[in-house]
């Protein structure tokens, strides 16, 4: 009663000048009794501790109900400086000079709803004429300006939200008008790179605060809290929301919940947690001798008991006591096992064949942590959620043993297993789909490189030249055959690298951490070589392909002369990875040089024709069947036209700050024939896509569609919204499909600008032209779905996760 009584003579001496602050002071501090004095019913004093408290040398402390009071008072008095200090800024202010009504204030019980309610009719300037869906713009006058490339009014301000410029700017796309703050401290490999922006806005409207950016469960809110939210809940019934907002949220957030972002949490052990997935329950370890296992066995030595008791000793090792037994008695069953070492060697995704010498490879000689590393790729490339969470938990048993494993013994950084492990290793977690596991691949990454690098494996020196004679038999020759085959894993294990360090950076728009100048290595053999079964197969095969003094050329020979190629097969992909090193170099100078006045001088322009001849030599010289190559051509082509980290940052994926910042420069570049040229070279990489193998497009080449899904879907988006804005008409023109269009409509296309541009679903035979942008997604989002199958779950981790993003970007996109 004394607070409701003091909250009205406070509104009620309020004759519109500032309360002087010694005044709100005086009246907050209202006299409670410490409990020493309550008790005794002695008078007490304001201060605290009181006199007789500090005579008596006793402990002065307020009663519990007599503190909630106090600090219920402070909260109002606080609250009600706030909202003076708010009135009196808007009276100094133009707008506040316009003769209004005085508000009535009505006052209840909670005290934070008085301040709150007070919101509603203090709504900013700019959302004044804000009723349904979208704004209204018929006081805008489009294309009244003489400069170049004006910028949109939400782009002129550093300091402006997107709510406080995009009503006024009807050049703006809807992806952007209402996109809501996004958090500045996200980790992973999108954290906004800008400084945080201390912003305070003193007038209390709600109305420029997107509540449903915070999820629930991340708040574990008191009693008291709860009672807050409810009230401005309240206070937000009075202010017209967008039927968009929820859409701009969860377009904000599609990035934030995606296989980028990694937000690392305190007191977690995610190794400990998947230590579950290690031991089978028992209802379902009869059946899990699963329909994936080849039908024969593709080595030629079967696991022993032998390796899979030394298989368990390096889980239980890793293992915490609590898990040990029940791993013990669950461990998958030897045949279980084995079959993943079959489907390790014939996933397509594994590609194991390219660095592991079949013939060879014994289980009970391979290191256990080689062997779960094995075991790991083979379950988690298998489509069985079971097996694929077997297969990140021995994945994880494997990285946390590796360490201890080097530190015991030095000298395995110069053994080639311990290379192969990491390799599985980072290729397992990179293409996982899960942020955690990704982000630590890419993290390891550069310590296997570093081995290489230190023991000159990427020197021509180090590699010698080893043939068989043609009289030459016996131990002799099987003791060469075996050098030879310890040498050529050797080889064939840097080009790996050299691929995966390629793939990683195109994916994670990256730098690569193998110069293409350090490649002075010769080029691997062929595979027929490399398969051969046995030693006097090898020299058969050696003598009547190659012979013995067959050069060994490099990948700069290559350069020189695509001939090479042919006659080494093998090296194609290697010689494409090479001319991406080029291309990140060029993309990177033209980053730098973006806003200067030579950006298009003579030296970039000459760089990039330069590079679009190499791949389109190799296109037009080695024919190949290898549906990835064709991939990776486009792919390159793609980038070398496309700025794709200023695509992705204008998608969302580093927040509205970026993407505004972002905006200018991909509209600029939407208007240009490097974009439609990219766009070509983006539909080449769906149709291929849609035309390949069954389970094929995955991992790299499954970011790789993600990437010309997000080129077409920008370059389909600001057209569309330039078009609109300057009432272009585009029903007249025709209609191009990308891919199907004869070589000279695509010229027309790409130097002239003309046609609509357009791709085919071929799954229902319908066009769908790039201005409808959402409509794009969806037929990329379907055709990864369809290439794994089309089955819910049957899609890998990386795929699912892809389409889920590509949707949230779809809906956003409407």
């Amino acid at each position: 009663m004394l607070r409701q009584s003091r909250h009205v003579a406070n509104h009620a001496s309020d004759t519109g000048k500032k309360r002087s602050r010694t005044e709100v002071a005086r009246l907050s501090r209202v006299g409670q009794a410490c409990e020493e004095c309550s008790k005794s019913h002695l008078k007490c004093e304001d201060e605290k501790p009181c006199r007789r408290c500090r005579q008596k040398d006793l402990t002065c402390r307020l009663s519990t109900t007599a503190q909630e009071e106090l600090d219920a008072a402070e909260e109002l008095d606080a609250a009600q400086d706030l909202l003076d200090l708010s009135n009196n800024l808007d009276s100094r202010s133009p707008r506040a000079q316009t003769s209004q009504p005085t508000p009535s204030h009505h006052h209840s019980e909670s005290t934070v709803e008085e301040a709150v309610m007070v919101a509603p009719h203090q709504m900013p300037q700019a959302w004044d004429n804000m009723s349904g869906m979208e704004p209204d713009f018929a006081d805008v006058t489009l294309g009244t300006t003489q400069d170049p490339e004006p910028l949109p009014l939400f782009m002129q301000n550093s300091t402006m939200t997107f709510s406080e410029g995009s009503p006024g700017d009807a050049s703006i796309p809807d992806f952007l008008r209402y996109m809501p703050p996004l958090e500045t401290a996200l980790s992973g490999y999108a954290t906004p790179r800008g400084l945080v922006e201390h912003n305070f806005n003193w007038d209390l409207d709600f109305s420029g605060v997107d509540l449903a950016l915070f999820d629930q469960n991340f708040f574990q809110e008191s009693s008291q809290q709860k009672s807050f939210h409810q009230d401005v809940h309240l206070a937000e019934q009075h202010i017209q929301h967008r039927p968009s907002d929820t859409a701009a949220a969860d377009r904000a957030k599609a990035f934030d919940r995606s296989l980028w972002r990694y937000n690392p949490r305190s007191k977690t052990n995610p190794v400990t947690a998947g230590e579950s997935n290690l031991a089978f329950p028992d209802g379902e370890r009869e059946g899990q001798s699963p329909a994936h296992i080849p039908s024969r066995n593709i080595t030629s030595e079967r696991l022993s008991y032998t390796t899979r008791d030394r298989l368990l000793a390096l889980v239980l090792e890793s293992s915490s006591y609590e898990n040990s037994k029940r791993i013990a008695a669950g461990f998958p069953s030897l045949e279980l096992l084995e079959g993943m070492i079959q489907v390790f060697f014939t996933s397509l995704s594994v590609d194991a064949g390219a660095c592991f010498h079949l013939p060879t490879f014994s289980p009970t000689r391979v290191h256990p942590l080689l062997l779960a590393c094995i075991v790991a790729a083979g379950a988690f490339s298998a489509p069985d959620d079971l097996l694929q969470k077997l297969g990140l938990a021995l994945h994880e048993v494997a990285r946390v043993s590796m360490a201890k494993s080097i530190d015991e013994d030095n000298s395995s950084i110069r053994d080639i297993q311990y290379l192969q492990m990491q390799l599985l290793l980072c290729e397992v977690g990179m293409w996982s789909g899960m942020s955690r596991k990704m982000e630590i691949a890419e993290s390891f990454l550069q310590p296997p490189i570093t081995m290489l690098r230190r023991g000159g494996w990427f020197s021509r020196s180090i590699w010698k030249k080893m043939y068989p004679n043609p009289d030459e038999e016996g131990p002799s020759l099987q003791k060469k055959w075996k050098e030879w085959v310890h040498q050529e894993s050797w080889l064939r294990l840097v080009y790996r690298y050299f691929e995966f360090d390629r793939q990683s950076s195109m994916a994670l728009l990256k730098p690569p951490l193998i110069s293409y100048a350090e490649m002075n290595l010769p080029l691997p053999h062929s595979d027929a070589l490399w398969q051969a079964p046995s030693a006097s197969a090898w020299k058969t095969t050696y003598l009547t392909t190659l012979g013995a003094t067959a050069k060994r050329p490099t990948l700069f020979d290559c350069l020189e002369d695509l001939e090479y190629l042919n006659l080494f097969p093998t090296a194609s992909a290697a010689y494409l990875y090479m001319i991406w090193g080029m291309i990140w170099e060029y993309r990177q100078l033209r980053a730098v040089t973006s806003k200067k006045q030579f950006a298009d001088s003579l030296l970039l322009s000459s760089r990039q024709q330069e590079l679009t001849s190499l791949c389109e030599d190799f296109r037009l010289n080695h024919v190949s069947s290898h549906v990835q190559e064709l991939l990776t051509v486009e792919i390159m082509l793609m980038h070398l036209n496309a700025p794709l980290e200023e695509v992705q940052i204008f998608a969302g994926i580093a927040g509205p700050d970026e993407a505004r910042h972002a905006y200018s420069s991909i509209r600029s570049w939407t208007s240009t024939a490097v974009a439609r040229q990219a766009v070509w070279h983006a539909s080449q990489v769906i149709k291929i896509s849609e035309a390949s193998s069954q389970g094929m497009v995955q991992n790299f080449y499954a970011m790789a569609v993600y990437h010309a899904a997000l080129v077409l879907w920008a370059y389909g988006l600001l057209k569309r919204t330039a078009d609109d804005a300057n009432h272009e008409p585009y029903h007249d023109l025709q209609v191009l499909i990308l891919g199907g269009t004869e070589e000279r409509d695509f010229k027309r296309f790409v130097k002239l600008n003309r046609g609509e541009p357009a791709i085919r679903d071929n799954s229902t035979q319908t066009i769908v032209q790039l201005r409808d942008a959402a409509q794009v997604l969806g037929t990329v989002s379907e055709l990864l779905r369809r290439n794994h199958g089309a089955v819910c779950g049957s899609c890998p981790p990386l795929v699912e996760g892809l389409v889920q993003l590509m949707e949230v970007l779809r809906s956003a996109s409407k």
